[in-house]
């Protein structure tokens, strides 16, 4: 079978994934089977409602499922910087490693039932170019 080109991959995307900017094209060319959300036509009418939502919102960063897999909009590449675009799909604990001991707490508190987190300021040292860099953050 010939491969598709990125023009019959888009037209073949499912209607959820429509639209969204430089990162909406992507995530239609992308291949989730290799991630582990696992292929889009596996994903639940959940995850297809939210991805929708991401890509046609400001809002930049959701993670889904025990993996916390990323799956971001235009809003998040720059807070990414050269992790960008190896971070799609990818484990936070693998995308952010400098800061995972921050994170993980953050994160596990909501998705195990705990209250939602909501910190403004939060001042981060991150790695997303050739240096650390200080960053503050509202994490959310």
């Amino acid at each position: 079978m010939a491969a598709l080109k990125s023009s019959d991959r888009t037209a073949a995307a499912p209607a959820f994934l429509a639209g969204g900017g430089e990162m909406g094209a992507l995530m239609r060319a992308f291949d989730w089977s290799k991630t582990p959300i696992g292929p889009v036509e596996s994903w639940s009418p959940t995850l297809r409602t939210m991805v929708s939502f991401l890509l046609a919102n400001r809002f930049p960063l959701l993670l889904w499922g025990p993996h916390y897999a990323s799956i971001y909009n235009d809003a998040y590449r720059p807070i990414l910087g050269a992790k960008h675009p190896r971070s799609i799909g990818q484990p936070v604990r693998e995308c952010w490693s400098e800061i995972w001991h921050v994170l993980k707490p953050l994160i596990d508190a909501p998705f195990h039932g705990g209250p939602a987190t909501w910190m403004e300021d939060l001042e981060l040292e991150i790695q997303r170019s050739d240096f650390a860099e200080e960053t503050h953050f509202t994490v959310a």
